[in-house]
């Protein structure tokens, strides 16, 4: 009886004509079910919607986890590249210690310690700033805090830098000391009185003194402060000298003067040969900066025009400052290229910027209205000092920033695209960079002093 029931209200199914109404859709929808229907979510209470979820299978999941692990593991291998030099052991190590796991500090701006800091005398080294006052010298973290500080006794101290090695000496005088990120290593004092000095990432350092005899010596010594060789100049007053990146040797300049002219040299110095590998002579100008820029090539910057040399080789690049005025240079090891900036007004005012690369060749020119009493380059960022602006230029020759930087401002350090350290006259700053005064405009291409 339940069967021919059924079968009777299975029949009407399909011979009445049912109301397309709204209300009724559920129950004709039920009413014509069979194994090959598809269920809408329509069609399907609420609490039902859990049961139509479809699962992934545990392939497909693993097959996408592996695929995140390897394009995150391709990205830190570029960025490890990109990087290669500031991922030392010593660097994380340093990162960890002083930045992660030390005292944040009260931040910058930071009041220096002392009464002066030389322009110079301010340097960023693996994310840390380091100074050298009149009275100490100081690390601090990129919080602000101090790292360490010792106190300094000079009459005109002066800071050169390579990584996290510092050297700090008294300028005509015989003082001076090797100092590391966090400690004094070793402090001495020379017979004679200090012209110029180096060091490099090793500890190995130079130092060039009064000769005793002679116009120039040069003493260079290991990590462990024992002489490991002497060179004494006859001919030529030492103006600066430069390390190789291992600290087996170094390129020293000087001046001299023959018949009422100007001439410079280019000692390239090996620390385990007595007598000079090479002596190359430049006409007519005074180098007053030099760097290598790989362990065979040199960057010098003139009085009247910058060069490179090349060990081993008798020819030199030299790049003409023309009619223009040396107003400041840099030296970018990251990129291995230099840039020096030249007044166009011969008064400071409207500097060129002129960027070479470590054959010499010219690889961007910029034309500002710009005076650079600093300079400061990060990739393809280029930052101006002038006065209390920094005035920044890519190096297709836009400005792109145009940031105040606060009173008494004497140096700037660019530390990321959009970040720079600034040195003033009583404390250390850090600015983000930005557009607070009109920076949009094309700088022009063409000579308009």
């Amino acid at each position: 009886m339940f069967s021919g029931k059924f079968e009777k209200s299975k029949d009407n199914s399909k011979t009445k004509s049912k109301p397309k109404s709204k209300g009724h859709r559920f129950a004709e929808t039920k009413a014509k079910k069979t194994d090959r229907d598809v269920i809408s979510y329509e069609d399907v209470p609420l609490e039902d919607y859990e049961l139509e979820k479809t699962e992934m299978s545990p392939a497909a999941v693993k097959k996408i986890i592996i695929s995140v692990c390897v394009v995150l593991a391709a990205g830190l291998v570029v960025f490890a590249f990109a990087n290669r030099d500031r991922l030392s052991p010593e660097s994380i190590a340093n990162w960890w210690t002083y930045d992660v796991l030390g005292n944040a500090g009260n931040g910058y701006p930071v009041s220096i310690t002392g009464t002066e800091v030389n322009t110079n005398n301010f340097v960023l080294s693996d994310g840390h700033i380091a100074y050298a006052s009149d009275t100490s010298f100081v690390t601090l973290n990129s919080s602000g805090s101090d790292i360490f500080s010792t106190q300094l006794k000079y009459s005109k101290p002066i800071l050169v830098s390579n990584k996290n090695m510092f050297l700090t000496y008294d300028l005509g005088g015989k003082g001076y000391e090797v100092n590391s990120l966090d400690k004094q290593l070793f402090a001495s004092n020379t017979d004679d009185d200090i012209y110029t000095a180096d060091i490099a990432s090793n500890g190995v350092y130079a130092i060039v003194t009064e000769g005793n005899g002679y116009l120039s010596t040069l003493l260079a010594f290991n990590k462990d402060n024992n002489r490991i060789f002497k060179y004494s100049f006859s001919e030529y007053y030492i103006t600066s000298v430069t390390l190789n990146s291992n600290g087996t040797g170094c390129a020293a300049t000087g001046i001299t003067t023959e018949n009422g002219k100007v001439i410079s040299a280019v000692y390239m110095l090996d620390f385990s040969k007595q007598e000079p590998e090479q002596v190359i002579k430049i006409d007519g100008d005074v180098i007053i900066a030099s760097k290598y820029l790989t362990d065979n090539r040199v960057a010098l910057v003139g009085n009247t025009a910058s060069y490179v040399v090349k060990k081993g080789d008798e020819n030199f690049v030299t790049n003409s400052y023309e009619s223009m005025t040396l107003s400041n240079y840099y030296f970018n090891m990251d990129t291995l290229t230099y840039a020096v900036a030249l007044s166009r007004s011969g008064d400071g005012r409207s500097c060129s910027v002129y960027t070479y690369d470590l054959n010499g060749s010219q690889k961007s020119k910029i034309d500002t209205d710009s005076k650079a009493d600093a300079i400061s380059v990060y990739k393809d960022k280029i930052a101006l000092l002038d006065g209390n602006t920094a005035n920044v230029y890519n190096t297709k020759g836009d400005k792109v920033f145009a940031t105040e930087t606060g009173a008494g401002s004497k140096n700037i350090i660019l530390s990321s695209d959009t970040t720079a350290y600034v040195l003033s006259v009583n404390q250390i700053r850090f600015i983000e960079l930005n557009n607070n005064q009109k920076a949009t405009e094309k700088v022009a291409t063409d000579d308009k002093a």
